[in-house]
Order: structure tokens, then C-alpha cells, then sequence
């Protein structure tokens, strides 16, 4: 275009004149060669017509760029009206193309409420599938509806008294091969469409439904022969008539023919071996139907004999059925049995079998109440196990009603939880109950008891809690699996074991604090009768304090020795071998902090119960040493006077005792007397001499040692001997008769007296000894004197109490 216009524009007059002047110049460039050239004309004429042609060209050439102005304006107006004409065409197709497409998307998606056209065509399309495959489908069934009543109405057409065979079964033949053509037809077209699997299983439900029709009019049959002979009573086969009995056994082969046929005539539809355990004998299934009828008339309804807290009665009333009939099964079913195909099933068992799906839809059926009531549900699972044991120990090898209860209830985790919340919230209430930690009194001890914990009186909470240890066990001794034996050991037995542990070492604890601070009143178990009139510093002081100590450690020892006890007997020796054996075991063992670690290699080294019984004992020394201290803390409190007054000198042929030792003699005196009525001999000899061996060396410290009285005189020293006379009559007093050799924890305090009560020879001779005499002559002349628990060093410190020692 710009081109064009370039072309378009007029010659530049300026731009001409220029180049003219400029060609003049060139070829005239001066006058004179103007006037002496002869071409000047030519060269003037030459341009002029030169110029004509020009000017002659330029219009031909306006004339011509004019009509080709004209004809492209034309072309282009003409263009320009065709892409306007094409663009309005293109907004009517892409109008008319949206509106198509808006009737072929769905209505849903623009919520149009009126379907569209091809929504419409599919809909119709999948309506007349659908009608096409229920037609096929009705068709289908129409058909096996109709074999299924043909075989019942031919079977039931038979003549009484023709045999049981093939020929009587042809339409149900028919049926089954019909059923296995369908079954045959969805496999090869869409086994996994839902449809062809729910229509062969409808089909196979016609199939076995009528099975079940034709087995069920010999089973009539059967029931109604066996009323004939008084069943379900006991039958005394002899005294029967004979019609009878002729009815019993045709009706009683006919079902075990009907069942040889069913395992025999159809290959593919013989029972699986679980149906048929479950199922068992045609013939034994009609004996069992008037049994179950009676059961579920007592048991499942309204009688007074469904009770639910009476679970041994429907037991009770199996067992008498099994033993009721199990001469006539042995006998005369038996035989029926051994003329047929199936000589090797024992009628007995197989008819004791048969009984135990009555047991189990009872279980069922209380199951819901007995999770409600954990005592209903032990007592339950307690006949139950017990039922199994009973049926097993009569010979029977079936696990029995056991996985029933497993099926009914859960697994054995789901009715552990209730069943041992029960024993868990029972150990609570025996810990806290307002004689728990009263001693037992000796009457109230059983021979048992006695024997387990030889003369100690334990509390009655420890008591408790070993009868309902052992109670539990009594429970689930009769469970035939090691990992449920397993199971109610560590989730119930060991943490009621363990929350006692903690009881007893909390009240210790308690009294610590107590005795400590004073301020705070015992809480939990042998904290007594705590109120705001109450002394609280009773509690930790005197014989009431000695009293809750005692308690904490008769209790931990009985628990101690009866774990003992428990360790060594078969039942808990078997559950140990097992749980080192079992990997699942040995895993739940090592979770568990109170039992010993499993180890398979070895398990003769180990028992049960031995990392409880440590624990046990660790709490039995801590006890104790709060005794021994106790009792130490008491006497040492009551001879703060004493130790701390001057020597009384000898009156006449007697040693005046000071009144103040009067106070410390009997609160010692009180404290091993309640010892000696509370704990056997030998926990009270142990506790003595501990106890009086760390008052004398208390003594010997303070007045020997420490001079807290004051140097004494030698007229005063029978006063020591006096007193450690006291000291040994006051034990002898309150433990002689338990306690041999009483003088032996006062030793040091008797070897002082003696020291001190040397005349003026001896005892410049064992002072001479102890300064200056070897080690080894020390010792002879001390063993010569009575003072050989001294040292030569103490020895030095002892003689210089007396007055006289020079030393």
C-alpha cells in the first residue's frame, strides 16, 4: 500500500529543476562552451521530444492505474461482502451446534428438570435389558421351582414299601443337573457379575431346600416310629412289640439309604466334611428332634427351669441323655448301623454329637444377659468347661460346648474382660473392707492354711486374697488350652497379686510419712480408725503403730509362702513348661514385669511364681526393718532421761535401780509382747535379737562410749549390772518362752557390767592389757575377764568410764 501510494504522487518540480540544472552545468559549464558547441539545438530538440513522450506515457499510465484502481476496489468490496456473508453463516452453525449439543448432555448436570433425548434412548435401552434378563432369570426359576416340586411330589408318590433308590429321585436329579447347567453358564459368561452369583445361589437354595423337603418325610417317618417305642424315654428294645419295632428299624434304614444316595447319586452335591459334622447321620438327627424339642420347652421358654443363674441344669439334663441312652445306641443303633454304609461311625458318640447344638444356641441365646452379670457369665463358663470335661472323661474326644461358648461369646479375650473385672473389683473390696487387715484369729484358720503357713496369723485381706487366688485357678484348672490357662494367670491372678503388693507397700510408705511428719493421717489399709477426736500420733507410735507394722508383714509373708506353695504344684508347673515352650506364651510372659523372664533352656531352673515371691520378700525385709526400727525408735525415746541422768550409788546388799529406766524397759517389754502374741517363734527370734542387739549397742554408745552419765565410781558399778539384769528379765518376760538364749543380743551390755563390776586387781589387769598388752595377749586376758566382744581399742574406752582407770 505504500508502494502503491509512492507511485501515485506527482514529480517533484524542485527535484526536476535540480537534476536539470545539474545535467546543464555538467555538459555547458561555461558560457563559451555554449557558444562554441554546434549540439546545443539538437540536444534542446531531443529533450523536447523526449519530454513529449514522457508527458504521453504518464498519462497513459494515470489512465491505466485509475482503471485498476476501480477494478480493486470492486474486487475488494466484493471480498468483503462474502466474509461478512461466511462470518454470519459461522454464528447460525455454532448456534445450531449448541443447541444440538444441549440435547445430548445430561439434564443433571444444569438441573433441567426434563430428560433428554438420548438420556431418554438410553433409559429405554436398559429397561429393555433389564426385562430381557428377568424374563431369562424368572424363566430360570419358573423351571427349577417346578423340578423341585416334582421331585418332592414323586418322592412322596413312592409306595411305602418300595426300597429307597435312584429311580425314585429322577426329578430331583433332573433339578440338580439343571442347577449345575446354570451354574455351568455363569462361569462362562460373568461368574462376578452380582446378578449370576444371586441367581445361583437361589437356585442352589431350591436345590438344598428341596433336599432338605425330601429328607424331611422320612425324618417324619422315623419320629413318628421312635413315639411308637416311648422315645425320647428310655426303650428296653426287648419288651417292644414287634410291629413296632419292624416300623422303627424300615423307617431307620430308609433315612440311612436316602443318605448313602445323596453321597453316592450326586457327585456334586455330596456334603463338605464340615456340613456333614455338623449335620451327622439322617437317621440319629430325627432321635435327636424330640430331645430338643423337650429341651427347648424347659430351657427356652418361660418354665421355672430356665433359670439363668442355673446353668448346670441344662448341663445336668445332657449329661442324663447321653447316659440314658447310651445302651440302646450301643446295642440297637448300632447294629442298624453296622448293616449299612455306615458301619464305622460309633452310634453312641455320633448321637452324643448331635445333642450339643441345643447346648450352644442356649449359650447363644443367654449370652447378651450373661455379659451383663460377670458372676453369671464365670459360673456359666465354669459348668461349661466342666460339661466338656465330663463328656471327654466318658470317653468322648469331641473339644465340646467350650468353642461354642468361644462362638457364641467372642473370643476368650472378649469375656475375659467381664470375667475378670469380677475377681479385680472382689481383691478391691476384700483390701478395703473394715476388717481386712484384722489378724485372723487361730480358730478361724483352716487345716489347709495351717500346714501352707506353718503357726503365722495373717490378716484376713491376706487371707482373702489367697482364697480368691486359689479360687480362680479351681475356675479355669479345667480349661483344655494352655494359652486360656495362660491368659486368666496373667490378666487376672498376677495384677489382684500385684494391686496387693502395692497395697501393703502404700501403707508403708503412708506410715513412714506419718511417722516422719505427724500431720497427716494414714490413708488406705492399715491406716484404722482415723477421725478428727483420733490422736494421729497413735497411729505410728507404741503398740498401735508395732500393730500396723505387723500387719503389712504377716500379710506380705503369707502371700509370700503361699506363692511358695503354689510354685511347686503340678498345675502351675505345667503352665510354666508350657509358657517356655510356646513362642506366643513366652512373648506375653516377657511383656509382663511380675513374671520371670521365659527361657526355653532353662525351664527346670525357674518357677512361676519367683519374680512375684522376690518382690514379695523385698516387702517382707521392709516391713521388718520398720519393725526393728520402730521398736528401737520407742525404747531409745524413753531412755533420753535415763541416759542422760548421773550413776546411783549401791545401797546396802542391793543396787538401787533409777526410777528412770522404768519407762524404756516397758515400752521394750510391751512392744516384744505383742511380737510374741502376733508372729511365730521364728519371726519373733529374728526381730529380738535384732531389736535388743541394737538397743544394748545403743547403751554401750551412749553411757560407755559417750559418758552420758557421767564417769562412774566403783561402788556404783553393780548399778549397770543391775540393769542389764532388768534388760533380760524384761525380755524373758515377753518372749521367753518363744526365744532360746536371751542373753545373746545383750552381750556387749552384759560384757560392760562385768568390766565395770571387776574388783581392784582384775581390773588394773585388763587395763594394763588393753594399753599395753599385744593383740594376741589382749585377747587371751579378755577371754579370761568376759569382755572378748571388745576390741582393744573399744576395751580402752570402756575402763575409762570407771573412775579409778589411770589411763
Amino acid at each position: 500500500m505504500a508502494e502503491i501510494q509512492l507511485l501515485q504522487r506527482p514529480p517533484s518540480k524542485d527535484e526536476a529543476e535540480g537534476k536539470t540544472i545539474a545535467l546543464l552545468n555538467a555538459r555547458i559549464p561555461t558560457w563559451n562552451v555554449l557558444l562554441g558547441s554546434g549540439e546545443f539545438d539538437e540536444w534542446t530538440r531531443q529533450s523536447s521530444q523526449e519530454a513529449s513522450e514522457l508527458d504521453t506515457q504518464l498519462r497513459d499510465s494515470t489512465q491505466n492505474l485509475n482503471e485498476e484502481r476501480a477494478r480493486a476496489i470492486e474486487t475488494i468490496q466484493t471480498t468483503i461482502s462474502s466474509a461478512q456473508d461466511a462470518a454470519l453463516s459461522r454464528h447460525i452453525l455454532a448456534d445450531d451446534l449448541q443447541a444440538l449439543s444441549s440435547e445430548l448432555v445430561s439434564s443433571n448436570e444444569h438441573g433441567i428438570s426434563q430428560p433428554t433425548l438420548l438420556e431418554d434412548l438410553e433409559a429405554l435401552h436398559r429397561k429393555l435389558k433389564e426385562l430381557r434378563s428377568v424374563h431369562q432369570y424368572t424363566s430360570v426359576i419358573q423351571k427349577a421351582l417346578s423340578l423341585s416340586a416334582a421331585a418332592i411330589e414323586e418322592f412322596q408318590s413312592a409306595a411305602p414299601g418300595d426300597p429307597i433308590s435312584s429311580s425314585s429321585l429322577t426329578k430331583y436329579t433332573e433339578l440338580q443337573k439343571f442347577v449345575q447347567s446354570v451354574a455351568s453358564l455363569c462361569g462362562e459368561n460373568d461368574a462376578s457379575s452380582e446378578g449370576s452369583v444371586g441367581l445361583l445361589s437361589f437356585l442352589e437354595s431350591i436345590r438344598d431346600r428341596t433336599w432338605t423337603d425330601i429328607k424331611s418325610i422320612l425324618l417324619e417317618k422315623l419320629v413318628a416310629a421312635a413315639e411308637k417305642l416311648k422315645w425320647p424315654n428310655k426303650i428296653e428294645w426287648s419288651s417292644l412289640p414287634t410291629e413296632d419295632r419292624h416300623y422303627f428299624v424300615d423307617a431307620f434304614t430308609r433315612l440311612l439309604k436316602l443318605q448313602e444316595i445323596a453321597e453316592t447319586l450326586h457327585p456334586a452335591f455330596v456334603e463338605t466334611e464340615e456340613s456333614k459334622g455338623k449335620n451327622g447321620i439322617y437317621a440319629l438327627q430325627a432321635l435327636v428332634q424330640p430331645i430338643a424339642a423337650r429341651f427347648k420347652y424347659h430351657f427356652e421358654g418361660p418354665r421355672e427351669t430356665n433359670r439363668l443363674d442355673k446353668p448346670e441344669w441344662y448341663f445336668t439334663n445332657i449329661i442324663n441323655v447321653i447316659h440314658q441312652h447310651r445302651e440302646f445306641m450301643n446295642n440297637n443303633i448300632q447294629r442298624l448301623l453296622n448293616a449299612s454304609h455306615y458301619k464305622q461311625i460309633n452310634a453312641h458318640r455320633e448321637f452324643t454329637r448331635l445333642l450339643f447344638p441345643m447346648l450352644g444356641r442356649k449359650i447363644r441365646k443367654s449370652m447378651p444377659e450373661l455379659l451383663q452379670d460377670t458372676a453369671l457369665l464365670a459360673q456359666t463358663i465354669y459348668q461349661s468347661v466342666a460339661f466338656d470335661t465330663q463328656v471327654r472323661d466318658d470317653g468322648f474326644a469331641l473339644t465340646g460346648t467350650y468353642i461354642a461358648l468361644n462362638k457364641a461369646a467372642g473370643q476368650v479375650e472378649e469375656w475375659e474382660g467381664p470375667n475378670g473385672d469380677l475377681p479385680r473389683h472382689n481383691s478391691d473390696e476384700l483390701v478395703h473392707s473394715p476388717n481386712a487387715w484384722q489378724l485372723v484369729d487361730d480358730g478361724a484358720l483352716t487345716d489347709e492354711d495351717s500346714e501352707t503357713t506353718i503357726d503365722l496369723r495373717p490378716t484376713n485381706s491376706a487371707r482373702r486374697i489367697k482364697a480368691l487366688f486359689e479360687q480362680i485357678s479351681d475356675r479355669y484348672k479345667p480349661l483344655p488350652r494352655f494359652n486360656h490357662r495362660a491368659r486368666f494367670l496373667i490378666a487376672i491372678q498376677i495384677p489382684i497379686l500385684e494391686h496387693y503388693h502395692t497395697r501393703i507397700s502404700g501403707s508403708l510408705d503412708a506410715f513412714e510419712t506419718l511417722s516422719s511428719t505427724l500431720l497427716r493421717a494414714v490413708p488406705g489399709a492399715l491406716a484404722g480408725q482415723v477421725g478428727h477426736q483420733y490422736d494421729t500420733r497413735r497411729l505410728t507410735s507404741g503398740v498401735d503403730g508395732l500393730q500396723r507394722l505387723i500387719k503389712a508383714f504377716v500379710s506380705a509373708r503369707w502371700i509370700t509362702i503361699a506363692m511358695q506353695g503354689w510354685g511347686e504344684k503340678l498345675f502351675y508347673l505345667e503352665l510354666w513348661k508350657e509358657i517356655n515352650e510356646r513362642a506366643s506364651l513366652r512373648a506375653k510372659a516377657a511383656e509382663h514385669n511380675s513374671l520371670p523372664t521365659p527361657i526355653p533352656e532353662n525351664v527346670e531352673e525357674g518357677a512361676l511364681f519367683d519374680e512375684l515371691i522376690a518382690q514379695y520378700d523385698t516387702l517382707t525385709a521392709r516391713s521388718e526393718d520398720l519393725i526393728v526400727h520402730h521398736v528401737i525408735s520407742e525404747v531409745q525415746d524413753a531412755l533420753r532421761v535415763h541416759i542422760a541422768s548421773s550413776w546411783t550409788s549401791e545401797t546396802g546388799d542391793e543396787a538401787v535401780l533409777p526410777s528412770t529406766l522404768l519407762s524404756p524397759v516397758t515400752a521394750l517389754q510391751q512392744q516384744l509382747a505383742f511380737l510374741a502374741t502376733t508372729l511365730p517363734a521364728s519371726s519373733v527370734t529374728i526381730l529380738y535379737r535384732r531389736i535388743c542387739s541394737s538397743v544394748a549397742s545403743f547403751l554401750v554408745d551412749r553411757m560407755i562410749f559417750q559418758h552420758s552419765r557421767g564417769k562412774l565410781e566403783p561402788n556404783e558399778a553393780p548399778v549397770l549390772a543391775a540393769e542389764y539384769k532388768l534388760w533380760i528379765e524384761c525380755s524373758k518376760q515377753a518372749v521367753g518362752r518363744m526365744v532360746r538364749k536371751l542373753e545373746i543380743p545383750w552381750q556387749r551390755l552384759r560384757e560392760a557390767s562385768t568390766a565395770m563390776n571387776l574388783d581392784h586387781d582384775a581390773f588394773r589387769s585388763l587395763t594394763n592389757a588393753a594399753w599395753e598388752a599385744t593383740p594376741e595377749n589382749y585377747e587371751k586376758v579378755a577371754e579370761e575377764y568376759g569382755v572378748s566382744s571388745f576390741s582393744q581399742r573399744d576395751a580402752r574406752s570402756l575402763l575409762r568410764l570407771r573412775t579409778d582407770c589411770t589411763r
